[in-house]
């Protein structure tokens, strides 16, 4: 799509892709407005609620891979790490170790493929898609080896049924949306409060222009495939008290959704940008369109077909962005005070 193209587009369209989160908003009120006309169900206490507790999962996985996509890089293991995290935590469980213990070994999985991950990427030298697509690969293959094709059972306690949503806290709300609510606030205080923060973007937009500002950027790499990890392993451990049974597949699918959302939200595929609002709304996008084709009947066949075409426009809407951002640059430069050059006087007698 060249940038001729773009030009023909009304300016005041031009919103819409430079603050995406505000588009994505408005048509998300249209298509809940759509589905309520459409399946009354659909805007139900009870379906709103089944809703929430299928975000989470999506939501967490988003939260890690913006933080991947903020400095230019991308992670296509999480939905593996997650259900080998969710295996390793029942397993454990099974195994008579202590409940705690069985949640932190299962979490600290997801680190683990994350920093591998990043040893990968930052020591190796290996391109962000081929070590993550590696780690992918031998997630779900250890995973289906180790249960030889049988799931996971017989693991569940009281305290697990809590942790994955299944009992909530006060009657009110689970513990999953707990967690996702606490670390969207954390990630996002993060992003725009801290040091950290600021080296990420800086990482993501000019890799080599934080280099030679003194940011560490293979450390800063390393900290966000750490952070994509560990929320791969959180995700896990609350998908498998959710489902009650570890399947060799579980997690397959997932790094899609992840990435759909957070392009959806407005991170970028070529770094540097990415906000918190945007990874729940994209998020939210990708749990509704979902819902609202279970309800309305649509085969799983044709669900996959449609989550591809999402993730089409989702990059297409990232490179309308960065086209539009351009052009509101060369504006800037163009509006911008020209000096003028200083000619030299000669006098004559």
């Amino acid at each position: 799509m060249s940038t001729s193209t773009v030009s023909s587009i009304p300016r005041r369209l031009e919103g819409f892709f430079v603050k995406p989160g505000s588009g994505v908003a408005a048509l998300l009120v249209i298509f809940i407005v759509a589905m309520a006309v459409t399946a009354p169900s659909f805007i139900s206490p009870g379906n709103f609620d089944n809703i929430a507790n299928q975000m989470v999962f999506v939501l967490l996985l988003t939260l890690g891979m913006t933080i991947v996509l903020i400095v230019r890089g991308i992670d296509l293991s999480v939905g593996s790490v997650m259900g080998l995290s969710a295996g390793v935590c029942a397993f454990l469980i099974t195994q008579g170790l202590i409940f705690p213990l069985s949640l932190l070994a299962g979490i600290g999985c997801g680190v683990f493929c994350g920093l591998l991950n990043a040893l990968m990427i930052t020591k190796l030298g290996l391109p962000d898609f081929v070590a993550t697509l590696a780690m992918m690969g031998v997630a779900r293959g250890v995973l289906f080896l180790w249960t030889e094709g049988t799931p996971f059972t017989r693991y569940m306690t009281p305290e697990y049924a809590l942790v994955g949503g299944q009992e909530k806290l006060w009657d009110f709300v689970g513990v999953p949306i707990v967690v996702a609510a606490v670390f969207c606030i954390v990630i996002s205080l993060v992003l725009r409060k801290s040091v950290l923060g600021r080296h990420l973007y800086a990482t993501g937009g000019s890799p080599e222009a934080a280099r030679l500002s003194g940011i560490p950027v293979n450390r800063v790499k390393t900290y966000a495939y750490l952070v994509s990890g560990g929320f791969a392993g959180i995700a896990g451990v609350i998908l498998a008290g959710r489902a009650t049974n570890v399947a060799p597949t579980m997690g397959n699918g997932y790094e899609i959704l992840a990435i759909t959302a957070a392009i959806i939200g407005g991170a970028a595929l070529t770094g540097g940008r990415g906000r918190m609002i945007g990874a729940v709304l994209g998020a939210l996008t990708i749990t509704l369109t979902s819902n609202a084709m279970n309800i309305i009947g649509v085969s799983s066949v044709w669900q996959q077909f449609v989550t591809g075409i999402i993730l089409l426009l989702a990059v297409l809407l990232d490179r309308l962005t960065s086209i539009f951002k351009q052009r509101q640059n060369n504006a800037a430069l163009e509006r911008a005070p020209r000096e003028q050059p200083v000619s030299s006087v000669q006098s004559t007698t």
